[in-house]
């Protein structure tokens, strides 16, 4: 039975920079996080670099998008933080341009790349993207001590079962990853039909009991891992930004009250603000210090 001291805990335990790079992306995944966020446009990687490194707070960085291989400047700008950050750096991409992948694998600590099917053709028509798998292979192969990670979203419409999981693992070692990680969908759509509960489909496996205050979390999973041969990784959803979940602890939709003093984001142009900006959140806009900030979302 797991604890929120030991877990990370919707990044609770370390500060976590969110360096969205860019809005553009080539794929078309509906479980985005990014999906709803406005469309921000770029300021300049000099600005990007700057702001990044000024957080010297949140020595952690997950750099992303829209896809962040797509940004010209990804090397120069991972190129100018890494000194700079102490911590975890780690790029979370769909896999569709591998050949920037293996330029800047040297300055990232985990490449994360979304791969939603053991078959790439169903993969490909689930994300809109295709993944070289020799190419895949190869950064696999080439990489030193960065550690790669197959993330897939668990959805009925892509894979839901325990032996969809087994198969997942089985190709993921085949294609030479170091861990895969398992994630629910973030949703607040009442009529969608395909949420998969990993703490329901795993419970055999150890997983912790439900619990409102855990707020989501992530963490390895040791004894499926065992099971699988793989590092396994688990992302749960918390009733804060899960529906189902929140019907399932009591939590009021809609009227929930988040507060984020382990997370920033950067923007692409440049703002930083304490979570990820919807149409629905009101935001505050931080210089870098206040970090302990509460927000509402709006009722809808």
């Amino acid at each position: 039975m797991l604890k929120p001291n030991i877990n990370n805990v919707c990044g609770k335990s370390y500060n976590l920079l969110n360096a969205k790079l860019t809005c553009d992306c080539n794929g078309s995944c509906e479980f985005c996080i990014a999906s709803g966020t406005y469309k921000a446009q770029k300021t300049s990687l000099e600005k990007m670099i700057k702001t990044t490194i000024s957080l010297d707070k949140f020595q952690d960085v997950d750099v992303l998008g829209g896809e962040p291989t797509l940004y010209k400047d990804l090397y120069a700008y991972l190129e100018a933080i890494r000194p700079k950050k102490s911590g975890m750096i780690s790029i979370i991409t769909n896999g569709s341009n591998i050949d920037v992948l293996m330029d800047v694998e040297k300055f990232l600590d985990r490449i994360i790349i979304s791969i939603h099917h053991y078959d790439l053709n169903k993969n490909e028509k689930i994300v809109g993207v295709k993944v070289n798998e020799e190419k895949l292979k190869l950064l696999n192969k080439i990489k030193k001590n960065t550690e790669t990670v197959l993330a897939c979203v668990m959805c009925k419409e892509n894979l839901s079962t325990m032996e969809d999981i087994k198969l997942l693992a089985k190709k993921a070692k085949e294609w030479g990853f170091d861990a895969i990680k398992l994630m629910e969908v973030v949703t607040m759509n009442e009529e969608y039909q395909g949420f998969v509960d990993l703490q329901d489909l795993l419970i055999s496996y150890g997983i912790h009991q439900k619990n409102a205050t855990l707020r989501g979390c992530l963490f390895e999973l040791e004894t499926l891992g065992k099971c699988l041969g793989i590092k396994t990784y688990i992302k749960l959803c918390c009733p804060f930004n899960n529906i189902f979940k929140a019907k399932d602890f009591g939590v009021p939709a809609n009227t929930i009250e988040y507060q984020h003093d382990y997370i920033n984001v950067i923007h692409p142009d440049g703002v930083v603000t304490d979570s990820w900006v919807y149409e629905s959140y009101e935001n505050k806009i931080l210089n870098g210090k206040d970090v302990y900030i509460n927000y509402e979302k709006k009722k809808l």
